[in-house]
């Protein structure tokens, strides 16, 4: 794997200290250097070609990088340094690439992700009795480092604290949103920073290259762990180049209304009280799904569904639905045909793959809620017309088709037109997805369905105890008839208590399989519609779980089919 090594700038010359390069062999990768240029376009275009990222060290940081008058004693800066840094950093860690960062390496992660720095400690920290910039030499430790027992750097030394070199003038004061103090020395100094959010992102204040290249095991461990990170990147990113990677369910199309674009980046989005539940007013978001975030995560395909929230059932509102159901599809795919550079619709499992090797991503349209059909099935036939793959049959409420999995039961299950629509769903080709209904309805509907049923984004409820979970029982009736449950990153649906990280959403994922085998577990992020998890916020995330699950040992065709061969499976069965 190839480990990129940060440089600093001497002289007109981008260079580096030998000892990097050396830790980084030893350490079984390939190490190049990364030329200092400012050119954002460029560093990221060269970070999408190596597999981890080392920043170096160097001098001081400029104050106001982190909000704050320069010190005095700084003086030696380099403003352009500091910018190559940060966007070295800000583009690794868009693309969930492992990062090590020593001494001021640790100190521009710190920054680039909002935390702040004591700018020069002998007049910040007067009282300490460790000098931190000693004139032993740099292969010499001179102070101990303290090390957490629960951290990621206590596993790669396994010790409870380390003998440290030091060479450095400035120090973490604050620690970044994300972070966590993981060392430090015996005058408070920070030593060691790392994610607390599952990432693979650590930094450590001494420097560990000098001491591994002369044969320091411990300091060399550090290197190893890093490296044995990068090789599962290196592999996750191979896998999404060889495999369809499909999330089965977005809810990017709720936010047409605002003018965005799913071809590019889109600005911070003020959202309306009905749009984020808010009684205050306008907040504040970002938009999950897009192209450059597809790209970014390495995602081929997204079912991008219309959402329609339940509303009365009256003959006036559920028209009202209905139109709202397909002037949404079709703005859908206006935004899909605006972007044919980059995307196209995809209606079977052939065009998916049809689409990847052309280079570009597949957006699959889909429906949730049935409400939106309103009381006639010939909506069903013209929602097919527009290549809609699934519909979920109800949302968070009764509808004319079936029970919610919220509220006393209506119709126990599926209603006598839930029962026609079901059928017609088999006839034209579209996937019933059980997703938000009553246990009762999703036995009915697998039950009846003629084609494997899926439930588009739903988790394990004997991990989260939630009625938007699918039980043993049910999951193992929808995988005997050949459906999927595709896992939903979302929080509340993850992890009881809140919190939830990749990890925790992987544990579902391997419950799944425990309980049907792995042709029936698969991944519907929610991204739009409340999705998204600690860590893994949007779609530029996405090659987390798939390092996460390398870890776990999957092999790559495991990985293939919880990534989108089990629904496209699926798909080609019903169509």
């Amino acid at each position: 794997m190839i480990i990129g090594i940060s440089v600093n700038h001497k002289e007109e010359k981008s260079c580096i200290a030998d000892a990097y390069v050396t830790a980084a062999l030893k350490a079984g990768a390939t190490p190049v250097l990364i030329p200092l240029i400012t050119d954002n376009a460029v560093l990221e275009n060269i970070v999408t070609h190596i597999d981890g990222l080392i920043m170096s060290g160097g001098g001081d940081m400029h104050a106001s990088l982190f909000g704050e008058e320069l010190h005095p004693a700084v003086t030696d800066f380099d403003l352009d340094k500091d910018m190559y840094d940060l966007a070295l950093i800000l583009a690794a860690a868009e693309r969930q690439m492992p990062i090590f960062g020593i001494c001021r390496g640790l100190q521009a992660i710190n920054v680039a992700f909002g935390g702040t720095l004591l700018q020069d400690i002998p007049s910040q920290i007067p009282d300490s009795q460790i000098v931190h910039s000693q004139k032993e030499e740099r292969e010499i430790a001179t102070h101990q480092a303290v090390i957490n027992p629960g951290s990621k750097l206590y596993q790669m030394v396994q010790q409870d604290s380390l003998p440290v070199n030091s060479f450095h003038h400035q120090a973490v004061k604050t620690v970044a949103p994300g972070f966590k103090t993981v060392a430090f020395s015996e005058d408070g100094v920070v030593e060691a920073i790392e994610s607390d959010e599952g990432k693979t992102i650590f930094g450590v204040q001494w420097h560990p290259e000098t001491m591994a290249a002369v044969g320091n095991a411990k300091m060399l461990d550090i290197f190893k762990y890093f490296v044995g990170e990068a090789a599962l990147y290196q592999q996750a990113k191979n896998i999404h180049k060889k495999y369809i990677t499909l999330d089965s369910h977005t809810d990017t199309p709720m936010f047409f209304k605002y003018g965005i674009n799913i071809g590019e980046t889109n600005p911070v989005l003020k959202l309306l009280p009905e749009d984020c539940g808010s009684e205050t007013g306008e907040t504040n978001y970002a938009l999950k799904v897009d192209i450059p975030k597809m790209q970014k995560g390495m995602l081929d395909a997204a079912a991008m569904a219309v959402y329609i929230p339940q509303g009365d059932r009256t003959a006036e509102a559920s028209q009202k639905a209905v139109d709202k159901t397909f002037s949404t599809l079709d703005a859908l795919i206006r935004q899909i045909d605006e972007n044919k550079d980059t995307a196209e619709q995809a209606k079977t499992a052939a065009d998916i793959r049809r689409i990847k090797k052309e280079g570009k991503k597949a957006i699959l349209a889909a429906v949730e809620n049935g409400y939106g059909i309103g009381k006639n099935l010939a909506n069903l036939q013209k929602l097919a017309d527009r290549g809609v793959v699934y519909i979920t049959l109800c949302h968070n409420g009764h509808n004319d088709i079936c029970d919610s999995h919220k509220g006393n039961p209506e119709h126990n299950g599926l209603s006598e037109f839930g029962k026609e629509v079901v059928r017609e769903m088999n006839r034209l080709g579209i996937i019933v997805d059980i997703s938000h209904t009553s246990e009762t309805t999703a036995f009915d509907a697998a039950e009846l369905s003629r084609y494997p049923v899926i439930a588009s984004h739903s988790s394990a409820a004997a991990l989260c105890r939630h009625t938007r979970n699918i039980s043993d029982e049910l999951m193992r009736f929808i995988a005997e008839k050949g459906g999927v449950i595709q896992v939903c990153l979302y929080d509340g649906f993850i992890r009881e208590n809140g919190g939830a990280m990749v990890e925790n959403a992987v544990n579902h994922i391997d419950y799944i399989i425990k309980k049907t085998g792995i042709d029936h577990a698969g991944i519907g992020s929610d991204f739009d519609g409340g999705g998204g998890l600690t860590g893994l916020e949007n779609a530029g995330g996405m090659l987390l779980i798939t390092h996460e699950l390398l870890r776990r040992g999957y092999s790559e065709k495991a990985i293939a089919k919880i990534w989108g061969g089990n629904f496209m499976r699926v798909m080609e069965a019903v169509r």
